[in-house]
């Protein structure tokens, strides 16, 4: 769940910094260039031995991605129609920007370059390593901030709570002299998808500056159309160098800024054209002349292995897959602008990446390694693809599953039968229809998968056709109030950004009607619907032939693998970089996007994975196995914190999960309460079968022992429930010996869990 959490306490010293970005760092000063500075010292071009002659050109202008292969997982769309008629079409409070390409698709809401576009435009966007922001005051254009692992500021206790990225520091600024004042300038965006943006610093159509947007891209690029550069500083510069250019018409100069951090400039002037630079003060260095395509890129790091990749960046990324057996692969191929003498740019990939690149990458690494925030310490490549293999969850459907050794198959003793027939009797007669009329998606579609599990194990497991009977029937009735959009806040489609939203008000059902949480929320729907259709389809039933449309368009809303439907936009909350999704949508955040529920997001993937299955499309089916063998190691690096974790700062892994991870900041809360189980369980809920494949039994040992042991007893709510059956993940017999126990209270139970499944799960491995 994510929605905007009132600030907790704090110092005064530290109060903006966690929060909001705090002023930006001295030196401030800022200083019209002046035009009689000295020019920056010359930079020799190498031996002889390299010439222009052995240049290998990425592009002129540009160079697409590689050719898809045939099995590419993501080339089909779930459908091209309109989005249901039920959803009646409405406009968003929020705006598209001015000055926004759309090219008639959907735009992205939950994408790392969000913050740019809502609000006043001013919040960060991070690529990793660096992070973005429209620079409206002292210096203007686009600012570059990078931090280092020794810039994080961490909250106060052992472990501690939190800890952040300082925000506001320009490290550099990408202005120009021909912006004299803020409202010179515009922001203007092109190339929109799910793994790119193209921003432009406007001061006309024919003038601006080009700030391409690619998650890991190796240089902080910006492309300079007809106007003088100028390149800021508001942390100062404390020495500035010429240094061997990697070719004719490439400028290299060593950067060392007040903070001590060394950063290499690359400058690419284009053929037929001049620039000369000058050093005007400590915060500023400024061009000599207009210029039309010059690219200025700059690097924390000084390794000469990054010249082979100077001139040339990524423009885009192009994502392509497959699924055979249990191995899956992707690949993110990146279009090319500029040239380079190794024909490659520079790219940082991060700790899950690096364990899963094959072996084809391994000749691309270079000794580059740079810090990002909260994704650990990012490692260098020369390349224009990520090439990645991953460990897929092909041989889990729908029965329980342990990853314990020897215990990957249920087996239920005639004990655990009669223990899962006796709650079943009595809450497969449940009121589901009343129970999930709410105005909620996510407890609505809590409500829905709650019964549905017990339909799978009136069905499968204790095989009670009378039970079946009755809660097939009322579960169609539940869904029929959704399907027909008649629930107390109908979903409409949202004609600006392209999706189905609620009719709330964006304080309601934790902001769905901003693009919050939509993964979360219509995942429940997703999986409830999968169940129900393979348990009526085997008894001879056509639901789902009835009711696929409205659930595929619940699935493209949130997760449309293609961009020739144009409805809606390609992967709304999955970030294929990130390796797990977004919850927050049309929200300002000072942080950035953030994900609360790392389980949830687990679910999400899993309601693909099953309802691909159902449906006979075995590309979505695949595609939610895939995104789940990526998160068994994205998430068990950022999200999950195993005691030799080393990705994350030694200092808040004894927390054991992240609590909330925003791109700028871990903070070991939940936004909905402090309490421990809250923090713990938000990852763990709800427990199915794809839960023992992403929460390692090791991991949910070291996590009970350490936080939930000590803390159970005294849990008196729904959450005890949760403590308890993720306790199955580890400790099957433990797990079930609680919910067949004397002292067993239905007040246990959170609303989206049951007995009969607690017992059906734990009971499997017992």
């Amino acid at each position: 769940m994510s929605y905007d959490r009132p600030a907790m306490p704090l110092p005064n010293n530290m109060r903006n910094a966690r929060f909001d970005r705090p002023p930006v760092p001295p030196p401030y000063v800022a200083s019209k260039p002046h035009n009689s500075a000295p020019a920056l010292p010359p930079r020799p071009l190498p031996s002889a031995t390299s010439t222009n002659n052995e240049d290998i050109l990425c592009s002129l202008i540009s160079r697409m991605p590689a050719s898809i292969q045939a099995d590419n997982i993501f080339q089909s769309a779930i459908s091209t129609d309109q989005p249901l008629s039920v959803f009646s079409r409405v406009s968003h409070p929020v705006p598209l920007p001015a000055n926004t390409t759309t090219n008639g698709k959907a735009t992205e809401t939950n994408k790392f370059y969000g913050n740019m576009m809502i609000g006043d435009q001013t919040n960060p966007a991070w690529t990793h390593p660096y992070s973005f922001f429209w620079s409206k005051d002292s210096y203007f254009g686009m600012a570059v901030s990078y931090i280092n692992a020794s810039q994080r500021v961490f909250g106060p206790n052992s472990p501690p709570e939190y800890f952040f990225g300082p925000g506001g520091i320009k490290s550099f600024v990408f202005g120009a002299v021909d912006f004299t004042s803020a409202d010179q300038m515009s922001l203007g965006f092109t190339n929109l998808t799910h793994l790119q943006a193209h921003v432009q610093v406007k001061k006309n159509n024919n003038q601006f500056i080009l700030i391409p947007l690619v998650q890991g891209m190796g240089f902080a690029t910006a492309v300079y159309y007809n106007m003088i550069p100028q390149l800021f500083s508001a942390v100062g510069y404390k020495s500035v160098a010429g240094a061997t250019s990697p070719r004719s018409g490439i400028q290299k100069y060593k950067i060392v800024l007040q903070n001590n951090v060394t950063w290499s400039l690359y400058v690419t002037v284009p053929s037929g054209q001049s620039l000369a630079l000058a050093l005007a003060n400590n915060n500023q260095i400024v061009g000599n002349k207009s210029v039309n395509g010059c690219i200025f890129q700059l690097v924390p790091d000084t390794n000469s292995a990054i010249d082979a990749a100077a001139g040339c960046y990524p423009n885009s990324g192009t994502l392509s897959g497959s699924v055979s057996g249990s191995t899956g692969q992707y690949t993110i191929a990146y279009g090319l602008s500029g040239s380079s003498n190794g024909g490659k740019t520079l790219m940082y990939a991060c700790p899950h990446h690096v364990k899963s690149f094959t072996s084809a990458m391994s000749s691309k690494r270079i000794n580059s390694s740079v810090d990002s925030v909260t994704m650990g310490q990012m490692t260098g490549y020369l390349t224009d693809t990520f090439e990645l293999q991953v460990n897929v969850p092909s041989n889990i459907g729908f029965d329980p599953y342990s990853a314990i050794p020897g215990k990957s198959s249920p087996n239920y003793s005639n004990d655990v039968l009669n223990a899962i027939k006796s709650a079943a009797q009595t809450e497969a007669l449940g009121d589901v229809v009343n129970e999930s009329n709410v105005d909620s998606m996510y407890f609505g579609g809590k409500i829905l998968a709650k019964y549905a599990w017990i339909l799978y194990c009136c069905q499968y497991v204790i095989k009670d056709s009378s039970l079946v009977q009755t809660l097939t029937s009322n579960l169609k009735n539940a869904f029929g109030r959704f399907i027909g959009n008649t629930q107390i806040l109908p979903l409409r489609y949202d004609t600006t950004w392209g999706g189905i939203i609620s009719s709330g008000q964006s304080t309601q059902d934790f902001g769905n009607s901003y693009y919050n949480d939509h993964h979360f929320h219509y995942g429940y729907h997703v999986i409830a619907a999968a169940i129900l259709a393979k348990v009526d389809r085997d008894n001879g039933g056509n639901w789902l032939s009835q009711n696929k449309t409205w659930v595929d368009n619940l699935v493209r809303d949130y997760s449309n693998p293609s961009s020739s439907d144009s409805y809606f936009p390609v992967f709304r909350s999955f970030d294929w970089f990130a390796g797990h999704s977004w919850a927050k949508g049309l929200f300002p955040s000072g942080d950035g996007k953030d994900e609360e529920s790392s389980s949830e997001d687990v679910n999400a993937a899993y309601a693909i994975k099953l309802w691909g299955n159902v449906t006979g499309n075995q590309n979505l089916e695949s595609i939610g196995n895939l995104e789940l063998g990526i998160m068994n190691g994205s998430l068990n690096s950022y999200f999950l914190y195993l005691d030799n974790n080393t990705v994350e700062p030694s200092q808040i892994i004894p927390n054991k999960v992240s609590g909330i991870l925003f791109e700028n900041k871990i903070d070991h809360t939940t936004y909905f309460g402090t309490e421990l189980q809250y923090i713990q369980m938000i990852h763990a809920i709800p427990i199915t079968p794809m839960s023992g494949f992403i929460r390692s039994p090791v991991f949910v040992q070291q996590e009970w022992v350490e936080k939930l042991a000590a803390i159970v007893n005294n849990v008196e709510d729904g959450w005890r429930g949760i403590l308890m059956l993720n306790r199955a993940l580890s400790d099957p017999l433990s797990s079930y010996s609680f919910f067949v126990g004397s002292t067993f209270s239905t007040n246990y139970l959170d609303n989206g869990q049951s007995k009969t499944w607690s017992l059906t799960y734990s009971g499997a491995f017992s």
